[in-house]
């Protein structure tokens, strides 16, 4: 993929994903901001901060305005290498898509694809490849496929792999990689491997700038009701301070709830897991095309076929009653319509053009 297309198209994905999580759960929204959070710690202690250095180090290797020296090209593929591995950083992107799945935040969302070698005794932390299939993988499953496609293309694990087991020869042409430990030898040429600066470059700083911008909505702080990890729903007050703290605190004395929490569990529940539900009334198919053009946008429905007309009557009765619409105006030929749920709330959906309206507005991207 042509790097400004992965910039436009993470924009979008990152745009639609932010948006809903932040209306099933903003407080483990706000939880996810910042990655690798251990509690109390020392400054210094954050391989986050150390991939903000990278980065930056980077963006001036790659803003140099002669060629780089073949010293200065062994460090960028060193550092391209350091940003792929930066696990800190993608903990807190699986924590919030897992949020769609309604799963509390976990201080170590990837522990369960760490080793533990026996003799001599080991914890292997996972690598860019697994990290980043399991983050693929969370975006399919909760319906993101077009974010999860740009997920898998990130950062190149040849190259990477490449340069982590110096298996790579440089060369004037590009990357020599020789595969020495079984596979056939291959050659990333200059442009491609201009293109996988770019692209990672891309992906790095947008989903720190989103991050930001969730983080700057704290400040002044916010009280939020709802569910914080495995704590019971409760006020939580959050905040980023002018210089840069971030807190979430509660004083509650007990489990509390309002009226805007019990609206969105519901909302939540119906969603089953996924940003994008749909219910079939018994003899209804869904539309293809309608189908089709949901998944042009990069979303994956999830149908529930339900059996009896008294069920789908159920559903419409609780819908209206607690006041799950999203309110729009209702499309012209509702008997073709489909009744679809995202975290904003219940719609009746007749074509893809009704559908794209009711996506979060994705504004242009803007990297210096």
């Amino acid at each position: 993929m042509e790097a400004q297309a992965y910039l436009r198209e993470l924009n979008t994905q990152l745009t639609y994903l932010f948006a809903y999580v932040r209306k099933i759960n903003e407080i483990d929204t706000a939880a996810g901001l910042f990655g690798e959070f251990r509690g109390m710690q020392d400054a210094g202690w954050s391989t986050v901060a150390t991939a903000h250095e990278v980065f930056h180090e980077l963006k001036v290797l790659g803003s140099k305005g002669e060629p780089l020296t073949r010293a200065e090209l062994r460090q960028v593929l060193c550092l391209y290498a350091h940003l792929a591995e930066a696990g800190g950083v993608y903990e807190g992107l699986l924590n919030t898509m897992r949020i769609t799945q309604l799963k509390p935040y976990n201080l170590w969302p990837f522990q369960d694809l760490v080793r533990v070698r026996k003799e001599p005794r080991a914890v292997i932390g996972p690598n860019a490849n697994r990290m980043f299939r399991r983050l693929a993988e969370v975006a399919t499953e909760i319906g993101m496929i077009g974010l999860a496609r740009l997920l898998e293309i990130t950062f190149r694990d040849d190259i990477r792999n490449a340069i982590a087991h110096a298996d790579y020869i440089l060369a004037q042409e590009g990357l020599r990689v020789r595969r020495r430990n079984g596979g056939n030898p291959i050659l990333v040429s200059n442009a491609e491997i201009e293109v996988a600066f770019q692209i990672a470059m891309f992906f790095f700083e947008l989903l720190q700038a989103f991050q930001q911008k969730t983080a700057e909505s704290f400040r002044p702080a916010r009280t939020i009701i709802g569910r914080f990890s495995d704590n019971p729903p409760m006020p939580w007050r959050i905040e980023l301070t002018e210089d840069g703290r971030f807190s979430i605190s509660s004083n509650a004395p007990g489990p509390q709830v309002d009226a805007a929490y019990e609206r969105q569990k519901r909302i939540n529940d119906h969603l089953g897991g996924r940003m994008v539900t749909a219910y079939a009334s018994p003899g209804m198919d869904a539309p293809p095309a309608l189908i089709s053009d949901v998944i042009q946008t990069g979303f994956e429905i999830s149908i529930v076929g339900l059996e009896s007309v008294e069920q789908f009557a159920a559903l419409i009765s609780d819908v209206e009653e607690n006041g799950l619409w999203d309110q729009a105006p209702a499309p012209e030929n509702n008997d073709d319509a489909l009744l679809m749920a995202t975290p904003f709330g219940f719609r009746r959906i007749a074509n893809g053009a009704e559908f794209k309206a009711w996506l979060p507005t994705v504004d242009e991207v803007v990297i210096a």
